[in-house]
């Protein structure tokens, strides 16, 4: 399995993108599109949201930044075959993000 990471800004602070988030990982979402098995777990107390498919395996984590504004740290897990598509999976990952987090 390759792994890759990357953050992202919020404009909003870590309770409201950690509901957001979780809100739209609850619901329908693109990660069914690539894994219609994909199932999400979520902790509260470190505002963590894990996504487990059968063809993938991410997690997102938002943290504070500062009063007003959230960093969420987000890293992938994908099969080797899948590798390739990185650029699109992350693409697709910040595109959706930042709809629900403005």
């Amino acid at each position: 399995m390759a792994k890759f990471k990357f953050d992202m800004n919020a404009p909003v602070d870590s309770a409201k993108a950690y509901s957001k988030i979780k809100t739209l990982l609850s619901g329908d979402n693109d990660f069914k599109k690539f894994d219609a098995n994909v199932s999400c777990t979520f902790d509260e107390s470190s505002k963590k949201c894990n996504v487990d498919g059968s063809q993938f395996k991410a997690s997102l984590q938002v943290f504070d930044k500062d009063a007003s504004t959230s960093q969420i740290a987000i890293e992938v897990e994908l099969p080797l075959a899948l590798s390739l598509f990185k650029g699109k999976i992350q693409e697709t990952l910040e595109s959706n993000l930042k709809k629900i987090l403005t």
